[in-house]
């Protein structure tokens, strides 16, 4: 039940990160934040402490090839965005992410073939978002949304952790890695700024799972050989380095 809380309370975290974020930097760097392994990376470490080392190593890559969902989710909901409010959004959405979720649970993966499926749907993605040219604004949000993002946020770990638990590391993995988060900015965004914020959003989310990608890989490469406090170190290097990139690469380009 510890564990749980913790989980959640580092989801509900990394909401108000990203949101507060997005008030400085812009709706893309909202996104980018929202991507960084905060929430899966204590769900790996749980499952090596409650389980082992090799549980672990199964279910970063069950996350990896569950990064699919996410991929799914993200393209469909800013592709009904423009013809469609937020409910009907995040329904498709989510529809999506569910049967993607169903086929991806059918496939025995390993490494280099979860790597290889999370970084083409990634890349799928984010080429399929609709294409727009603008100033990137800071959201101004009233008082009342941030803990509400946060609390929705740990409403939806809570629910889909357990879930995890029931069915395995390799179901639990694919969980981890749906769009809770994604969701929840997602529909705040949509409702509040619109579809090119939206798109803006989920363009610096996508780009930011290569930090995720780069966690849950290294993870299920080193947990076995190197040992849990190693390898969950070097992971969460490598991840915030990725995203530095990503983010500097974002800064030099400038709004897309």
């Amino acid at each position: 039940m510890l564990e749980l809380v913790l989980v959640s309370v580092l989801a509900a975290a990394l909401v108000g990160l990203s949101t507060l974020a997005g008030r400085r930097w812009g709706h893309e760097v909202a996104g980018l934040v929202g991507a960084f392994p905060l929430i899966v990376g204590p769900v790996l470490l749980l499952t090596a402490e409650r389980q082992d080392a090799a549980a672990a190593a199964r279910t970063a890559v069950g996350t990896l090839l569950g990064l699919v969902t996410l991929s799914g989710f993200a393209l469909v909901y800013a592709r009904s965005a423009g013809r469609s409010q937020w409910p009907v959004s995040v329904a498709l959405g989510w529809t999506a992410a569910a049967a993607l979720g169903l086929l991806a649970g059918r496939i025995e993966a390993g490494l280099l073939g979860a790597l290889a499926a999370a970084a083409l749907s990634i890349a799928l993605a984010r080429a399929g978002l609709p294409r727009w040219q603008g100033a990137e604004i800071a959201p101004v949000l009233p008082p009342w949304e941030l803990p509400v993002r946060m609390a929705l946020t740990a409403a939806l770990i809570v629910g889909l952790t357990a879930a995890g638990e029931r069915f395995g590391p390799a179901a639990a993995g694919i969980l981890a890695a749906l769009p809770t988060l994604a969701s929840v900015l997602a529909v705040f965004t949509h409702a509040r700024f619109g579809q090119e914020a939206l798109v803006s959003m989920l363009r610096g989310m996508l780009g930011g799972l290569a930090g995720f990608v780069v966690f849950c890989a290294l993870i299920a490469l080193l947990v076995e050989p190197a040992g849990v406090p190693l390898a969950f170190a070097l992971a969460t290097v490598a991840a915030a380095l990725t995203q530095l990139g990503v983010a500097a690469q974002g800064s030099d380009r400038g709004p897309q």
